[in-house]
């Protein structure tokens, strides 16, 4: 009869030892990986390799590249390129800087730009920034994906006005508040620099570490 008791005392302790490894495993919130079919793009462990990841492809592609049919993912090491990425930077570089993934946007096998998210530190917290780029290396249009900023903050950061003033932007040009970008109220202006910052980053990225990634599709083989 003990034995039993210290029998089924043991596996009750086994079972909660499982459940607790599983509720450390699957946060609430937790992403669960998914497999874009049509477009023959699968799951990167981007989060896990500190990539900030592309949370709806579809409905970016359709939005920035209305004509496009699908789209490839392509990671772009730049690690031999870092000091002529901190030059045109003009600032230390980080972990963001190390490697771009590149989400080319094709229509049927033609490549027609790309799409490269990224993370900032935001005043309130991290803020991820989906930039679409024409072939041309031209900005197409931008989208938060998430942020954490104050609701009045966050109306100024997600307007159509301001994230709209990103179009036709290139690696070379300003990228400053109250100039080339129209300016915002003092409560949004650090985070607004942060997605300034980074956006002009995915472009020097791709300008420095690769210039053929958007028209090239054999780039990379």
């Amino acid at each position: 009869m003990r034995s039993r008791s210290l029998w089924l005392l043991g596996a009750a302790g086994l079972l909660a030892v499982g459940i607790g490894w599983t509720l450390l495993r699957s946060q609430p919130g937790e992403d669960l990986p998914t497999v874009d079919v049509a477009s023959g793009a699968f799951p990167q462990k981007d989060e896990q390799a500190g990539l900030c990841p592309w949370r709806d492809p579809e409905r970016d592609r359709k939005r920035f590249f209305p004509a496009s049919s699908g789209y490839r993912d392509e990671l772009a090491a730049l690690s031999g390129q870092r000091p002529e990425l901190q030059r045109r930077l003009s600032r230390p570089l980080t972990g963001e800087d190390n490697a771009v993934r590149i989400h080319r946007i094709l229509a049927g096998s033609a490549p027609v730009g790309a799409i490269v998210t990224r993370r900032v530190r935001g005043e309130s917290g991290v803020i991820e920034l989906a930039l679409a780029v024409g072939p041309d290396g031209w900005v197409v249009g931008a989208r938060l994906q998430r942020l954490r900023e104050p609701d009045s903050v966050a109306a100024v950061l997600q307007s159509s006005a301001w994230l709209g003033a990103f179009r036709g932007k290139t690696a070379d040009s300003a990228w400053r508040l109250g100039q080339d970008i129209p300016s915002v109220p003092s409560e949004a202006r650090p985070s607004a620099e942060a997605i300034l910052d980074g956006a002009r980053s995915i472009l020097v990225m791709l300008a420095i570490g690769h210039p053929a990634a958007l028209t090239d599709p054999q780039h990379f083989h």
